[in-house]
């Protein structure tokens, strides 16, 4: 497409195709940069209370499991929260710089949106912020679920910036794992854009294998929570 054609085209003034998570490039680098983030947040303070000894100290007031909930799900919805702020603020600003151009399935059929790479791609079309608001929360839940991670290793590691890293790492294995399709795992990081780099699981799936990643995150934080009790 020439530069003049696509100043015209339908694409160079619709916002649904421009928000960071619907560009190729850009949601690429902001799914990678989600588990720096959620480390950012107060996902490190099981990593403080355990090397300062203040955990004891809460593990006497709250005790294991009320210390164990009340971390992890403080994590969790901070980490959601900063997440569809940022998401929620870049949605606003392209929409204050351009029209709201609705997409039309034939004049865009050239983007190369299918069910194989978008979740409900039918929304594009016919309920096209709908499509926003859930890739805006399909983004947060990804975010809490690495703030938990964070939280959790901070139990398992003296090194601050292991603990940092530790969700980045994590989440690259899994990206390098499912983009050359080693295992049959999901990419929470690959899944994130609006058009994906790899064909899409289930939602189903992807929904399962989640909160098996949730309860493992408990149950190995349960296991740190009572090292740290024992010591």
């Amino acid at each position: 497409m020439q530069i003049g054609e696509f100043k015209n085209s339908p694409e160079a003034f619709c916002p649904y195709y421009k928000w960071i998570m619907a560009d190729t490039f850009w949601s690429l680098i902001f799914s990678l940069m989600i588990p720096f983030m959620a480390a950012l947040g107060n996902s490190q303070m099981t990593y403080d209370d355990a090397n300062s000894g203040f955990i004891m100290h809460v593990l006497q007031k709250k005790g294991k499991i009320g210390y164990v909930l009340g971390s992890l799900t403080s994590v969790y919805a901070v980490t959601f929260i900063e997440t569809v702020l940022v998401l929620a603020a870049d949605v606003m600003f392209v929409f204050l710089l351009l029209p709201n151009v609705l997409p039309d399935q034939v004049l865009n059929s050239g983007e190369g949106y299918s069910r194989l790479f978008t979740y409900h791609v039918e929304w594009m079309y016919s309920k096209p912020f709908k499509l926003i608001l859930f890739y805006i929360v399909l983004s947060g839940c990804a975010a809490g679920l690495f703030g938990m991670l964070t939280a959790v290793c901070g139990l398992y590691f003296s090194n601050r910036f292991t603990v940092m890293f530790s969700g980045f790492i994590i989440g690259l294995i899994f990206f390098v794992l499912a983009n050359q399709q080693i295992v049959n795992l999901p990419s929470f990081l690959l899944v994130l854009p609006v058009m994906s780099q790899m064909y899409l699981p289930s939602l189903g799936y992807l929904a399962a294998f989640y909160l098996v990643c949730v309860a493992l995150l408990f149950v190995f934080q349960i296991v740190g929570v009572r090292k740290h009790a024992s010591i």
